[in-house]
């Protein structure tokens, strides 16, 4: 009798495991797509034909004062994105960055408001590599994945594009039907 309810229980707990492996299995299924060389070619910028000069002058006031040091360290290794520019992580909490974009021929740093904090999108993508921050050097493509200014309501994958000194949202998918999430998870 007691073996019989062993086996019974660990019978139980396979088929839960293997429930658990599915439903992550739906999760990961997106990541390499989204996050494909093809999305960001759609996007692609002019790369300049001169070197960039790697300097940010424009770090004398307001935010950009205050990070200063991290700002010139990050803009150091070159541009990484959009062509001439610089994605700058600050960190700013557990599982957080604070995002500054600065211009490697300019100098001038912007600190988007649409992406001021944000949190990572804590879900298992197994092999694929995603970060809270997606770009590419030449792509005004920027896709975070995640929840842009904390906002739990906004947790997924939004697509942004780099135009004009700014970020305008192209498109959004929301957390619950990126992973396939069970009703009981909040973010």
């Amino acid at each position: 009798m007691r073996l019989s309810a062993i086996l019974s229980f660990f019978a139980t707990a396979i088929a839960i495991d293997a429930q658990a492996r599915a439903q992550e299995l739906q999760c990961l299924a997106p990541f390499p797509k989204l996050l494909s060389d093809e999305a960001f070619a759609r996007y692609s910028v002019k790369m300049p034909s001169r070197p960039s000069s790697a300097h940010v002058s424009d770090v004398q006031i307001g935010e950009a004062h205050l990070y200063r040091t991290v700002i010139r360290r990050a803009v150091k290794s070159g541009p990484d994105f959009a062509g001439h520019y610089k994605i700058v992580r600050i960190g700013c909490g557990a599982a957080t960055v604070c995002v500054a974009i600065a211009d490697t021929l300019s100098g001038k740093v912007y600190f988007p408001p649409e992406i001021k904090a944000t949190s990572a999108l804590l879900v298992d993508t197994g092999s694929a590599n995603v970060n809270t921050l997606n770009y590419r050097p030449n792509s005004s493509l920027l896709i975070v994945i995640g929840l842009p200014n904390e906002d739990s309501s906004r947790a997924g994958a939004s697509h942004y594009i780099w135009r004009s000194g700014k970020l305008h949202l192209v498109h959004y998918i929301p957390a619950a039907k990126l992973c396939s999430l069970p009703p009981s998870t909040r973010f």
